[in-house]
Order: structure tokens, then C-alpha cells, then sequence
């Protein structure tokens, strides 16, 4: 099935994120977490979370009454002392933390650039819990609240040791704390694969007490980390458990989805310094109403290795040979549905650049996603040292210059590489750069800020020609360079 996404965008408000310039995605979604306000329904446990769609710092203000049992049960603090919740409220820190005795994700140096990331992430995440827990109680708590929950090895500080097992105590309550431990580690490894993680609106049921139901897919994805790395399928798979676990039965994966509260898409549209393998929660949804249920994002080349394979086209030998007529201007980048299988529950998006002279330019996304995924950065600083566009290139028979609308006017579905050289593409706009990230075979692929020298690029990427470089249209930073 064929989508027109023209009329879509003509019938709805299309969503515009920040990043880019602003990038038109799919129709904007009015969002309302009712954080389960909605279900009257009596619960079937002591304490659980109503049905209904919450925002992670709702999630956290829900776990708040089994904090505030233990405390108020725990009674007055002695005079001149921490007080019972700052003490536990540490444990939760040690608990969230990546490098404490406590530590329920410990990933301690050397780590690869995959595992860093989940890292930085669940240090990130963990800092923002806490602060909300400090932050929130609950409107209501039962001070008689009692509940078995089993021992998930979420270990107490010293200091904690003693409060909760000594004459303040009651036996009962330690099971209240752990179930508080467990749902917040929970929640913070559920947020992992989301870049704007306060953001992300999530959607719970009664199959399982709190995000219990999470269980099996965290288990997946921390074998994968703590043992081998992070992937993207690992990634995308995990926020679909949390998102959209209708899709767990889908033999695709993608590099994204949508759900019935939004779309899950990479992280780098958001612009700025861009990770390497995180996703983004967009407020919108992609396919007329009757269409959009729940989707995965899927490439259009499965299987890039074995994808057909054209030379790149022949360019000018150096720089000053580029008619300057021919730098794109991008009048605005949109994402736009080219196709839509009901049956399958998958669609395709492009990359899409409007040019000056209503030239248009589409490119698959998920592709896109691939090259800015498996590029690699140019080297720091160079023997030669800083360079301009307008310094000259060496035009001999192994290096050549194109420009950026000679590769992306090559048409078809393959990707474009070449059988040796260097071959270096100036790109003068952070979606330019991108759309050629989605043509190029991505194996052997080097950003080069504008304002830095072509040296830089000789000790980068693989070893082995061809070798392709983009100059421009990103900046450093971030794990994946700055757009």
C-alpha cells in the first residue's frame, strides 16, 4: 500500500520538531497522561499502578507511597539525626548509581562507545529519579500497607542495614522499601533507549504490580550490554517492550515504531550533539486515523551488505572546480510515510529535503540512520593543521571532489560507493550531510567539520579505500558529531 503524505499534511496539523531547522514529521497528537485517573476499577493487589498512560515523573510520584509507608511506619527520627527518608533516599542513589557497591547496572571502565553510552545514560536518568523522588509524595498512602515482595538482590547501605533491620523496624517494611527499589530500577533501565526520556509517555496495564511486566526485556537487553555491547536492535526492541508490546510478535525490527500515543524515532533528528545508538519519543503519528495503529519503522534495505551497489559519479578534481551555483540551499526537511503494509504492521519513511528551485530530495531514513550510525569522526588535530574549504586538495588519480546534488540526484535503491580513492563530498547544511550519509555504503565514511583540515582524515575510518568524506554540515561533539 502507497501512502500520500502530501494529503496527509494537507488534512492535519503536522508535529515540527526543533532540531535541524525544524523538521515536518507526522500529524501532532494532543497528549494527555491521565497517569491513571481514568480507572475506578478496584485493585487486585495491595498496592499496583491503575490502567492508563503516565509520564515517567508520574511514575515516580506513584512509587511514592510505598516510600511513604516505610517512613511513616519507620516513626519520628531521634533528635539531631538524618532523617529516615534522606537516609533511604541515599540507598536509592547508591541503588541508581553505576559504580557503587549497590549499583544494580555496575559497567565500570574500559567500556566500548556503545556501552558508554548506556552508561552516561543510566547515570543521567538515575540523577533525575532521585531528584523527583525527593521531590514528590504521595497525595495518599495506607499506613497499614502490606505486601510480599520477592528479593531482587537490591543491596542497602551499611547505614541502612541497621535502620531497616534494627528497633525501628518491622519485618514487613523492608519488603515495602524493596518494592520501592525494584520499581525505580525498573523504571530507569525502561528509560534507557530514550534520549528525551521525561518525555516519554508509557502506557501500563494490569498484567503485572507497577512495570513488573518489564522483567523479560530488561533481563534481554542487560545480558546483551553487560556481556557483549549495545546494538540498535537490542535498543529499539526494548523501548518497543516498554511502548508498544503489541509489536513483540512482529519478526521486524526497524529502527523505530509507533505506538498510539506517538512515534519512536532516532535520536540524531533532534539535532545538536548526537548519540550513537538512542531513539526520541515525538509527539506524533505517521498514516491517516484509520491506519495508524502501532508500526515498525523498517528499511527499505534490509540488508544493506548485500544491496546493489553503483558507482559514485564522476566529480571535478578539486574544490575550486565546484560551481559555487551548485551549493543546495534546504528550504525545510520533512519525514514523510512512502509506504504502508497493514498486514506486515510496517511502513517507510524518507529524508526529505526541499531544495531552492523546488528541487526535492528523499532519502530512506532508516538508511540515513545506518550511515550516521557507522560513520566515524575525523582525527582531533593533523600534522597539517587547520585548513579551509577554499584550501586546495591534492586532484591527483586517487582522491576526487563531488559535489553533495550529484550524489543525492543518483536515483534507485542501492548505494553509492566506488572500487578505490579518496573521495570528498563538501556539504554546506546538517541535513545535507545526513541525506548523504543515507547513499553512501556505510562502511568506510568520515565526518570532517567544515573549518577543519582534509589532513585529519587520513588516520580515520578504516584503513582501506574507497574512502568517502563528508566536509561540513556537522561540528564536533556528542558520540556521532554535532548537526
Amino acid at each position: 500500500m502507497t501512502v500520500n503524505s502530501a494529503s496527509m499534511a494537507a488534512s492535519a496539523r503536522r508535529y515540527r520538531s526543533d532540531g535541524l531547522g525544524g523538521i515536518f514529521m507526522g500529524e501532532e497528537l494532543a497528549v494527555f497522561p491521565d497517569g491513571g485517573t481514568n480507572d475506578s476499577q478496584p485493585l487486585t493487589e495491595a498496592w499496583g499502578l491503575r490502567s492508563g498512560v503516565y509520564t515517567p515523573r508520574q511514575l515516580v510520584q506513584n512509587f511514592a507511597s510505598l516510600l511513604d509507608t516505610v517512613v511513616f511506619r519507620l516513626g519520628s527520627d531521634p533528635p539531631g539525626s538524618v532523617s529516615a527518608r534522606h537516609r533511604l533516599l541515599e540507598n536509592l542513589s547508591a541503588n541508581l548509581s553505576t559504580d557503587t557497591r549497590e549499583a544494580t547496572l555496575r559497567l565500570a571502565e574500559p567500556l566500548d562507545i556503545s556501552r558508554r553510552e548506556v552508561r552516561d545514560q543510566a547515570d543521567t536518568i538515575g540523577k533525575t529519579l532521585l531528584a523527583w523522588a525527593g521531590e514528590l509524595k504521595s497525595p495518599s498512602f495506607n499506613p497499614e500497607l502490606y505486601l510480599r515482595s520477592p528479593c531482587e538482590g537490591h543491596l542497602l547501605t551499611p547505614s541502612n542495614v541497621d535502620l531497616m533491620f534494627g528497633d525501628r523496624s518491622k519485618p514487613h517494611l523492608m519488603q515495602l522499601f524493596n518494592e520501592y527499589l525494584h520499581q525505580m530500577v525498573l523504571l530507569r533501565d525502561a528509560l534507557l533507549p530514550f534520549s528525551n526520556y521525561q518525555d516519554v509517555l508509557i502506557p501500563v496495564g494490569r498484567q503485572a504490580r507497577g512495570l513488573r511486566h518489564l522483567e523479560p526485556a530488561r533481563s534481554q537487553f542487560l545480558a546483551e550490554i553487560l556481556t557483549k555491547q549495545a546494538t540498535q536492535k537490542g535498543l529499539v526492541l526494548y523501548a518497543r517492550a516498554l511502548l508498544a508490546p503489541e509489536l513483540d510478535n512482529s519478526p521486524h525490527v526497524g529502527y523505530g515504531f509507533q505506538y498510539k500515543h506517538g512515534s519512536v524515532l532516532p535520536a540524531f533528528l533532534a539535532g545538536g550533539p548526537t548519540p550513537l545508538h538512542l531513539v526520541q519519543y515525538v509527539p506524533c503519528k505517521f498514516g491517516s486515523t484509520e491506519e495508524a495503529t502501532s508500526m515498525v519503522f523498517d528499511y527499505s534495505l534490509e540488508d544493506y551488505y548485500s544491496a546493489h551497489r553503483t558507482m559514485v559519479p564522476l566529480g571535478p578534481g578539486s574544490l575550486a572546480d565546484l560551481p559555487a551555483a551548485r551549493e543546495p540551499v534546504v528550504q525545510h526537511v520533512s519525514i514523510e510515510l512512502t509506504r504502508m503494509s497493514l498486514q506486515s504492521r510496517t511502513c517507510q519513511l524518507n529524508f526529505t529535503l526541499r531544495l531552492e528551485g523546488a528541487e526535492s530530495v528523499a532519502v530512506d531514513l532508516g538508511q540515513v540512520a545506518r550511515g550516521h550510525r557507522y560513520s566515524y569522526g575525523a582525527q582531533e588535530t593533523s600534522a597539517n593543521g587547520s585548513a579551509s574549504r577554499k584550501d586546495s586538495i591534492d586532484s591527483g588519480p586517487r582522491t576526487q571532489v563531488h559535489d553533495a546534488l550529484s550524489i543525492l540526484g543518483v536515483a534507485g535503491d542501492g548505494l553509492l560507493t566506488a572500487k578505490d580513492g579518496l573521495h570528498i563530498i563538501p556539504a554546506n547544511h546538517a541535513a545535507i550531510a545526513l541525506a548523504i550519509l543515507g547513499k553512501i555504503y556505510p562502511e568506510n565514511v568520515v565526518l570532517l567539520p567544515e573549518n577543519e583540515s582534509i589532513g585529519q582524515v587520513q588516520g580515520a575510518g578504516k584503513a582501506f579505500e574507497p574512502k568517502f568524506v563528508i566536509w561540513g554540515g556537522s561540528r564536533r561533539g556528542g558520540l556521532k558529531g554535532t548537526f
